[in-house]
């Protein structure tokens, strides 16, 4: 059929920024702008580019194309690092390194989810999974889940609410743990009932778990762990969260699954071919180097995560994981934050909306606590003070 002009229903489909209306406002704020609405770290990675021997590499290390898998080497650390410190049971048969947990993520629900099928995504949610989703057809589905009032996220209407979320068309469940936006961590019998539900109705499970270094309040347990969930359950890494590399964009993604990793990695091939080997380079550097940065960095950010709630005048939840507080302005603005984001952004400092995250979201906005140092995020949250303050 004739299609100029019009463009894909899914290319009109997936949301565009959503810092689009706030950047006007910071654009008037003549002085420091305080980054707190992107999730990174202002701390250097334990393997830098410039560290690497580059003329010691083999020319098809930088030149050539790479398998489509990932660099061996890097593969194998992975395995064994998933075998040994998580003791999952993965082979390198099951591992796929990508252009960043992003691309991992669009990749598995390319290789599991057909246009009009469900995509069942527990709330709040990291929002480009829903993008994601909407740019091959595949529906969102919102289930609230995380119970906000509960820092531990202990919601018993969480499995009900899922369960009645299912319906012929459900192929698939999202969630993040620790979870971005609110920081929860789910425990063993958590994702067991998860995986119950999924197991009972014949469901993929995506569990992504780029925040498993940073738990602050008990051990991380990774959902593949559960016998249950095994065969049926895609897990997603990053170098950028665990390693200070987003600009390198390297994650990766473990099944124990063989098959549904070699249609994973068709997907791979795909789209980006293969991942810079040279990339994967300064990865593997990191994994092997980088356990004293975690340490250290687990620490650094449970101190901002206390320091910035104790400073803060809004209310938030304790996260138990992450990067994030998540900030109820319900008490200055009702449940639609964006004029009172503005107002912020109007004073130098950003903070992702609540919207962005579940449509019942919109009183609550997102702080990224790890993305500047002490005295920037002092001022930063005092700016925000300074706002409510002043709001009538």
């Amino acid at each position: 059929m004739a299609r100029f002009p019009e463009l894909s229903v899914a290319g009109n489909a997936v949301p565009a920024s959503i810092f689009s209306r706030l950047r006007e406002h910071l654009a008037r704020f003549p002085g420091d702008v305080i980054p707190f609405q992107i999730g990174d770290t202002h701390l250097s990675p334990p393997a830098r580019l410039e560290q690497l021997v580059w003329a010691e590499l083999a020319p098809s290390d930088l030149y050539a194309y790479g398998a489509a898998a990932g660099w061996q080497p890097l593969v194998k650390a992975i395995a064994e690092d998933a075998q040994t410190r998580r003791k999952l049971d993965v082979t390198p048969a099951g591992i796929q390194v990508t252009s960043g947990a992003t691309h991992a993520l669009a990749s598995t629900l390319q290789a599991l989810c057909d246009p009009g099928d469900e995509l069942l995504i527990l709330t709040p949610h990291w929002p480009l999974i829903r993008g994601i989703a909407l740019s091959i057809n595949v529906i969102p589905v919102e289930v609230p889940y995380f119970d906000v009032a509960d820092p531990a996220g202990r919601s018993t209407s969480g499995p009900a609410r899922l369960e009645a979320a299912i319906t012929p068309r459900t192929a698939a469940i999202y969630l993040a743990s620790p979870n971005n936006p609110d920081g929860t961590m789910l425990g063993p019998a958590q994702l067991a009932e998860i995986a119950d539900i999924a197991e009972r109705h014949n469901l993929w499970i995506l569990s992504d778990e780029v925040y498993e270094h940073y738990a602050y309040e008990g051990p991380h347990v990774s959902m593949m762990s559960l016998p249950a969930a095994s065969q049926r359950t895609v897990t997603v890494f990053s170098f950028a969260k665990s390693y200070a590399l987003a600009g390198l964009r390297v994650g990766y993604a473990l099944t124990g699954n063989p098959k549904l990793c070699d249609t994973m990695r068709k997907m791979v091939n795909h789209s980006v071919y293969n991942v810079p080997v040279a990339m994967q380079h300064a990865a593997l550097a990191a994994l092997r180097e980088g356990a004293p940065f975690v340490a250290a960095a687990r620490e650094r950010y449970r101190a901002a995560r206390d320091r910035a709630r104790a400073r803060l005048a809004a209310p938030t939840s304790m996260p138990s994981g992450g990067a994030y507080l998540w900030v109820d302005f319900g008490k200055w603005i009702g449940n639609d934050c964006m004029p009172l984001l503005e107002k912020i952004a109007a004073s130098g400092v950003l903070l992702a909306p609540g919207s962005s995250f579940g449509a019942a979201c919109g009183g609550f906005a997102r702080l990224c606590f790890t993305g500047v140092n002490e005295a920037r995020l002092d001022e930063g949250i005092d700016r925000i003070n300074a706002v409510l303050a002043a709001w009538s």
